[in-house]
């Protein structure tokens, strides 16, 4: 666990009443559903926006012996940044792990992505809310 959040800009540190297995799966159906996507944006003219695309990608890796990781990163417009890691820059980050019986500790870290860290919150507390809209403007 980070303890601040400088390199993404945010973090947030969460109890939840449910066992980590629970969490876990929830929050991979989430990735899996809500995250996996592609959305292409057509152009802002009012805002002098060019339009593009944004590619998410979910991850899930275990670290060490009962941490869960989900890493998200994006892609613009389907090339690689100059300076950015394959598959895009990362954007969020979340934690899951045990803390006792039927308890989990959730740690998100995120570059200001609150309407993705927000319904991530609710899947992994067992309330499948309908996945975010994740075109611009948000």
């Amino acid at each position: 666990m980070y303890k601040d959040a400088k390199v993404f800009g945010k973090a947030e540190h969460y109890t939840i009443n449910r066992s980590a297995k629970s969490v876990t799966s929830d929050v991979k159906a989430y990735a899996q559903k809500c995250l996996n996507v592609r959305v292409v944006d057509p152009p802002n003219y009012a805002l002098k926006e060019t339009g593009g695309s944004t590619t998410f990608r979910p991850r899930f890796e275990t670290l060490g012996k009962d941490t869960t990781a989900l890493t998200l990163q994006e892609e613009y417009n389907d090339s690689q940044m100059s300076g950015a890691p394959k598959d895009g820059i990362y954007t969020l980050v979340a934690e899951i792990r045990p803390a006792g019986k039927n308890k989990t500790e959730l740690d998100i870290y995120h570059a200001r992505r609150g309407k993705i860290s927000d319904p991530l919150k609710q899947w992994a507390d067992g309330d499948k809310c309908s996945c975010p809209s994740l075109n611009r403007g948000w």
